[in-house]
């Protein structure tokens, strides 16, 4: 269930830009996903980005090489 402040959020947000409440639903949970790095780097290739996609892609370290945390 949503909350009714958040309900409001996205019908608000909506009514200002046409993005329907469900792709912005769609985009918040695809974000939440990416930040937490799922799928797993390498599960995804870079040409899957859906119609739309309003975030861009990271470019892969040079060969192959990753960064420590």
């Amino acid at each position: 269930m949503i909350e009714a402040d958040i309900l409001e959020k996205l019908r608000s947000i909506t009514a200002r830009t046409g993005l329907s409440k469900s792709e912005q639903i769609r985009q918040g949970i695809r974000w939440w996903l990416e930040s937490r790095e799922w799928p797993l780097k390498g599960e995804r290739s870079d040409d899957a980005a859906a119609p739309g996609d309003w975030r861009p892609r990271r470019a892969a370290a040079p060969g192959g090489a990753r960064k420590r945390r």
